[in-house]
């Protein structure tokens, strides 16, 4: 097959265009909580831009190949994936994550999916390389994502991802902790697990990298603005109603213990991961 043809006929690459997800998983509420927040994820997206950038320095060109973005989001990085590509490919599960990245694309030569990271409608061999920043640590079957990044890769094809581990957000997590018993603070996965899924996953390791990620912030309301802009905040179970005055006080509290040099830290625990396809 041709680079032109290639181009010019998007189906051979696409098995089906309709996602199956299974009845028991709502889905629909992590793709609707990031999809609201398409218009203002750049606003808050510091920790993004900078792990995505990190992880561009580990992805390998491809050159004439197909490069997918898996977790496009707001189409940051589209643009400086697509020149490492013939041709790119940005997949979402949010659709209005994917309008607003393609209204920002809009002068480039780019095909968009929406689609669930764990059921890829995308024929099998058909990709060269996949780049996933900070996505995977929302799917609900991280094995199910590498086996479908496993067979939709060539053989010699890359998957370049970043995902957080547990320890992410900690001083947030015990500052709620003085408010309720209600879990303000998502889950992840142990570094150890996330090793063990890797190791079980069929590729070869290239490189596994654990890094923390410090953002600093004057309060911590503006650490939960940002979480909100970027619609993570709609994934863990808080408690209902508005918070008062007496909870914000204390939330407050508990954070202030971690202040340093005037400014208070929220901790990410980035694990960097290139996989090969052998």
């Amino acid at each position: 097959m041709t680079d032109n043809s290639l181009k010019s006929s998007p189906e051979c690459l696409l098995e089906c265009l309709k996602v199956k997800i299974p009845d028991h998983i709502d889905k629909s509420v992590i793709a609707d909580s990031f999809g609201a927040s398409a218009s203002s994820y750049d606003s808050g997206a510091a920790l993004q831009r900078s792990v995505g950038n990190q992880l561009l320095s580990f992805t390998q060109p491809c050159h004439q190949g197909v490069l997918v973005d898996l977790g496009t989001g707001p189409g940051y990085f589209s643009t400086a994936l697509n020149d490492r590509c013939g041709q790119y490919i940005g997949v979402d599960i949010a659709p209005k994550m994917l309008e607003f990245a393609k209204t920002r694309n809009r002068n480039n030569d780019m095909w968009w999916l929406t689609a669930d990271a764990e059921s890829l409608p995308l024929a099998t061999a058909s990709i060269d390389g996949i780049f996933s920043s900070l996505m995977l640590q929302w799917v609900h079957r991280l094995p199910s994502a590498l086996a479908q990044a496993m067979r939709v890769l060539k053989s010699g094809g890359q998957f370049a991802l970043s995902t957080l581990v547990d320890g992410t957000l900690l001083e947030l997590q015990r500052a709620w902790s003085q408010v309720d018993d209600y879990q303000h603070v998502n889950s992840f996965l142990s570094l150890i697990e996330l090793q063990t899924i890797v190791a079980d996953s069929g590729f070869k390791l290239v490189h596994f990298e654990n890094k923390p990620h410090t953002v600093w912030y004057d309060d911590v309301i503006d650490l939960m603005r940002d979480l909100k802009a970027i619609g993570a905040n709609q994934t863990a179970q808080s408690g209902r109603g508005l918070m008062g005055k007496t909870q914000l006080k204390t939330l407050r509290n508990g954070y202030e213990i971690y202040r340093r040099q005037g400014r208070l830290p929220a901790t990410y625990q980035v694990v960097y991961v290139v996989l090969e396809k052998i």
